[in-house]
């Protein structure tokens, strides 16, 4: 304990330097500390003043000297405390004085930031060199010049001076440093030095602008007044001269111009004043002269109105040449008609030659005359008259003499309408003589038509009974027969057509034609061949009928051979089939008793065929005794006399085989005998299946049921099934079965005999039909060829209706699409719906038309085309309606969307503006609370506002204009920028008033500095800061602090302890921060303020931002020093000064 207090005897003894603020805070922190150790001390004490006495109790020997160390230690421990509070106030008395050193050192720092703030954006002022575009504004500047100099002068030595008397006081302390800034007393004096400069730059600059824009309002004026005199007086002067004085003169037109073009001397006068004026106008845009209040003109409006000059009477030079012309016209074509009339009349009637020829060919130059020589003298007199009003409505203009022609317009319209009168009469003349060789042509035309007709029909009926028709076949001999009848019936019905002929005769004789003996002559002629034909009608009978009986012979013998022939092919194919059944007998011994029958069966199939053979060569000779062939196939039978051998030889060739068959059946029938009951009565079931339907065979009228028996269907099946049993039992080894006198081979001939006795059936229906169908040929021709005509009928009047409608159609598809709307595109589908409901319709008149052509052979293709590119136009009109339709339908939501999110966008913005005009409580802190909230929400609908610029500019991008709403996006931007700008003015207004009533002293500029803060750190809108946007706002107004002690000043700033801080509460914490340097100046600039920038302050400026008693009160004790519109002007500057001064 002992060296304890000894060493702190020697803490508190010891005088520490003190060199800061922090160095003074430390050595009180550490007495602090040591009064915490002390006072703990004391009960340490106390147990060593127990275990004295205790010690003293028990050993008398030791006492005194325990009691006197005891004491000692007391003594000395209680001391300490006296020594403690000695050095506390040495302590705090530094303290206090670094505490005095720090504050000076903070307030030069500031209102050195605050000068040197202050002179850079003095310097940038001054830096600027507006001084005005105009004389009479640069020569204004002088007032704002002078006023700004005086008051960056007053502000200059008031700040320098606030900052010498600080400066002054850290060195009367004895300070040397200053942490808070590195500016200095001379630098202040430096900045002062820059400023006084800058203002000497400036004031220089001035006088030398001043100087040049009077030198350039002189040099304005100057033009102007060239400018003015050229155009007022030079150029109208020298038009009336050149234009009404001379024309008013009574003189030819080329004298005229001579007089003009020798005064105006090619505008020589004009280009020198205008050269003047060049000279000036150059002059002054070296000078740097843009613009001239005194004059509208420029150079190139002085050029246009010299040209203006030069072609006004150029067109007045122009209207005296066409006058000129116009009336050397007017004589040329008045005489030359009046000659024209003289010299025709007399030639308009014409003289006839009694042919259509002739009266045509008169016709054809009366109408040449009519429509060009006629016409165009009428059209001549027309342009006469014309003329003569154009030549008058000229000199009227121009102020010329009239105009009195040798030939006048009345003379010329009387003559010709003599001339048209007897124009009429011959036109009359010529056209009923006209209509008089028409009639007779006609009549002609008839009479040649109807000779050429039985003329053609003569050379047909003569050149047919004069030729002499092979007849090959008994058909072709009965059809020439059925030809001969049909054409005589063609000339019986001809006999009223020469009746008529001759008749007409008759008539043209007596309508007075020209040429009598030509009619008379070629209708004789026909009326003699006509009585001629039936000659040749007779010969042409006889040599048919004789004809159709020598065939009738030769057909009866073709058919006996045909029968002969097909018998035997017949016998023959039957035979063989019988031959090749190679049923030898069901058992051994029936095949070996089958030799002999077999043998006898073959010598009577030679017999037969012999037979045959001998009755074919009967047949054969005698048709060749008639000049017939039969060595080569005919139309009635297929076979001849090589094809019957070759039947032979296939016959011998077949009892050959079935020898052969029979000597292997025989030797296989020893090994095989069962598994042959099953397909024997397949095969009985088959044979029985072809004899029922040879017994159906009788029945059968039509050609179909004989194909549709040929075709066997079922029994090819039951083939098939018997050909796939017997190819199981061969695959066994069985072959041949004594069960079934049926072999596979006998069932196949069998149906093979039945098909083609069948087909030989079909072959003879087919030939009957055949001479049938040669019969009615010609009736079908004939009905082919009407129904062409029809067809063709049908054809031309289908095709034209549907190229006009393809015509309709495709205008349809060519016009342009030009909608605006939904609405107007659903009508335009609505519209190429209708017509494309027609193509169906359509579809199936080109499918007829294409039936027709292919029947008539006439061309389609064009249509075809045309039609398949209106339905390509269509499919591609469809797509582009649909393209259209989704376009329409986009803009339309485009539309819809801009006009509802606009008009929510705009009612937000009025609300905002209700809610602004509500922020009038007498609490002027809720009141900016308000419309900082406000503000904050418009901001926010910035996102919105550019949304409606992606739909206006999607509009803009589609060319759509109009969006269908009472409003535009201009119009939106503008009432958001005008609405937030306007409540933000508000907003620094009632910050304002609340500023002024709280007496912060904070100037305007100040205030907006911290808002601005106060805003970037205000990350919610909310008006509000939380403890890190407090804390960044420390950091901004440069107050640099631990976490620690950051979060103290948050509490204390923190009034209504509602865990935030309000933009009251924050500018009172800057308020108090400032202090210590609250100035003359703020509060002067804070009734400046109030007053709107004006040197004095009415009643009503104060009572709009501070409390009725206090201004009762300023205005009691301000003094009145003028008059302004009925309210007093009280000078606050002088009540300001006299606060500071008291």
């Amino acid at each position: 304990m002992e060296d304890w207090i000894h060493e702190k005897e020697e803490y508190l003894a010891t005088v520490d330097p003190i060199l800061s603020l922090e160095d003074a805070e430390m050595q009180l922190r550490r007495l602090d500390a040591f009064a915490d150790e002390l006072s703990a001390s004391e009960e340490k004490m106390q147990r060593i003043a127990k275990l004295a006495d205790d010690v003293m109790e028990l050993d008398d020997f030791q006492k005194v000297n325990v009691k006197a160390r005891v004491d000692n230690l007391m003594s000395s421990w209680q001391g300490l405390d006296g020594k403690k509070n000695t050095k506390r106030e040495d302590l705090l008395e530094k303290l206090d004085l670094e505490r005095r050193k720090e504050a000076l050192r903070l307030k030069f720092a500031d209102l050195a930031k605050d000068y040197e703030r202050w002179a850079k954006e003095v310097v940038s002022e001054l830096d600027g060199r507006d001084f005005g575009t105009t004389l009479s504004a640069v020569e204004a500047f002088q007032e704002k010049l002078d006023k700004s100099d005086a008051d960056i002068n007053e502000a200059s030595n008031t700040k320098r001076a606030q900052l010498e008397h600080v400066w002054q006081e850290l060195q009367d302390l004895g300070v040397s440093d200053n942490r808070h800034t590195v500016l200095t007393a001379q630098d202040i004096e430096n900045l002062s030095n820059l400023v006084g400069e800058k203002q000497k730059d400036r004031r220089d600059d001035y006088e030398v602008e001043l100087q040049r824009q009077r030198e350039m309002e002189d040099k304005r004026k100057e033009f102007a007044r060239l400018a003015e005199e050229f155009v007022n007086t030079h150029l109208p002067t020298r038009l009336a001269r050149l234009t009404s004085e001379l024309g008013s003169v009574e003189s030819d037109p080329e004298s005229l111009i001579d007089m003009i073009n020798e005064e105006y001397a090619e505008g020589s006068p004009e280009q020198i004043k205008l050269k003047v004026l060049n000279d000036v106008a150059n002059e002054m845009s070296g000078m740097g002269i843009v613009e001239n209040r005194h004059t509208k003109h420029t150079m190139p409006s002085l050029q246009k109105e010299a040209a203006k000059f030069a072609d006004a009477l150029r067109d007045y030079l122009e209207d005296i040449n066409d006058e000129k012309e116009l009336k050397a016209e007017f004589d040329l074509l008045a005489r030359t008609l009046n000659q024209w009339i003289e010299a025709t009349q007399p030639t308009l009637r014409k003289e006839f030659d009694n042919t259509l020829d002739g009266v045509r060919a008169l016709i054809k130059e009366w109408n040449v005359f009519k429509s060009r020589d006629s016409a165009n003298h009428e059209i001549d007199l027309s342009n006469i008259q014309r003329l003569y009003e154009k030549i008058s409505s000229l000199l009227i203009k121009n102020n010329r003499p009239p105009f009195i022609p040798p030939v006048d317009c009345t003379h010329l319209n009387s003559i010709f309408s003599d001339f048209l009168v007897a124009e009429k009469e011959a036109e009359d003349l010529i056209f009923a003589e006209l209509a008089r060789q028409e009639e007779i042509d006609t009549l002609l035309k008839g009479f040649n038509a109807q000779c050429k007709e039985l003329e053609n029909l003569l050379s047909s009926v003569e050149t047919y009974l004069s030729t002499q028709e092979r007849a090959e076949s008994l058909n072709d001999a009965r059809l020439n027969s059925s030809m001969f009848v049909v054409n005589n019936k063609k000339i019986d019905g001809n006999n009223h057509r020469l009746e008529q002929l001759l008749k007409l005769r008759e008539t043209i004789i007596q309508n007075d034609y020209h040429t009598p003996q030509y009619v008379i002559l070629r209708s004789d002629a026909i009326s003699q061949r006509w009585v001629a034909l039936e000659d040749l009608k007779q010969k042409k009978g006889q040599n048919l009928k004789e004809t159709l009986e020598e065939e009738k012979f030769k057909e009866q013998n073709f058919l006996k051979y045909s029968d002969i022939t097909r018998d035997f092919t017949q016998w023959v194919r039957e035979s063989i089939q019988n031959i090749e059944d190679y049923y030898f007998g069901n058992s051994l011994e029936a095949m070996i008793s089958y030799e002999r029958e077999m043998g006898f069966r073959t010598q009577l199939d030679l017999s037969k065929c012999e037979e045959f053979l001998q009755d074919i060569k009967s047949v054969q000779e005698v048709l060749e005794s008639h000049g017939v062939l039969v060595s080569e196939p005919n139309k009635y039978t297929d076979f001849s006399p090589a094809t019957m051998q070759n039947f032979v030889d296939q016959l011998n060739s077949a009892l050959e085989k079935r020898q052969m068959a029979y000597e292997v059946a025989l030797s296989q029938e020893r090994d095989y005998d069962a598994r042959r009951v099953d397909w024997a009565e397949k095969a009985k079931e088959f044979i029985e299946f072809i004899e029922n339907n040879k017994q159906q065979l009788g029945g059968i009228k039509s050609l179909t049921e004989l194909q549709h028996l040929h075709n066997n269907a079922k029994g090819k099946k039951f083939l098939a099934e018997l050909k796939a049993d017997l190819h199981r039992l061969n695959h066994d080894g069985i072959f041949g079965n004594k069960h079934t006198p049926y072999t596979l081979s006998e069932c196949e001939n069998r149906n093979k005999k039945w098909e083609e006795y069948v087909q030989d059936r079909i072959e003879s229906f087919e030939e009957d039909m055949d001479l049938e169908k040669r019969e009615t040929a010609l009736k079908v021709e004939l009905e082919r060829i009407e129904r062409l005509d029809e067809l063709q009928s049908e054809f031309d009047a289908s095709r034209y209706q549907m190229e006009i409608w393809i015509e309709q159609v495709e205008d349809f598809h060519s016009d342009p699409i030009n909608v605006h709307s939904v609405l107007e595109i659903e009508q335009l589908r609505q519209k190429y719906d209708s017509i494309a409901s027609q193509f169906p319709s359509y579809e199936q008149v080109h499918d007829r038309l294409l039936t027709i052509s292919a029947e008539t052979g006439t061309e389609i293709t064009s249509l075809t085309a045309k039609f398949a590119k209106c339905r390509e136009n269509s499919t591609n009109m469809y797509n582009t309606l649909r393209l259209e339709e989704a376009r329409q339908k986009k803009i339309e939501g485009w539309k819809k969307d801009f006009a509802v999110e606009g008009e929510d966008f705009l009612k937000k913005l009025s609300e905002s503006k209700h809610l602004a005009s509500l922020a009038t409580s007498p609490d002027l802190q809720e009141n900016v609370n308000k419309l900082s909230s406000i503000v904050g929400s418009i901001e926010s609908g910035k996102e919105s506002l550019e949304q409606l610029r992606s739909i206006n500019t999607a509009l803009d991008d589609e060319m759509v204009w109009d969006t269908g709403a009472t409003f535009n996006f201009r119009e939106i931007e503008s009432a958001y920028n005008q609405t937030l700008e306007s409540i933000k003015s508000q907003l620094k207004q009632a910050e304002k008033e609340l500023l002024l009533k709280d007496n912060t002293g904070l100037t305007p500029e100040q205030l907006a500095e911290y808002r601005d803060i106060f805003g970037h750190f205000d990350k919610t809108r909310s008006n509000f800061l939380e403890k890190m946007g407090f804390f960044g706002a420390l950091s901004a107004i440069g107050e640099e602090v631990d976490e620690a002690t950051a979060g103290a000043i948050f509490s204390r700033v923190d009034t209504d302890k509602d865990g935030k801080i309000s933009f009251k509460e924050f500018t009172q914490y800057i308020v108090e921060l400032n202090a210590d340097r609250d100035s003359e100046d703020q509060l002067v600039e804070s009734f400046k303020l109030v007053a709107g920038e004006k040197e004095f302050v009415t009643e009503n400026d104060l009572r709009t931002v501070i409390e009725g008693s206090k201004v009762d009160y300023l205005i009691k004790n301000m003094a009145v020093v003028g008059e302004a519109e009925g309210h007093a002007l009280y000078d606050y500057k002088a009540w300001v000064a006299q606060q500071y001064r008291s």
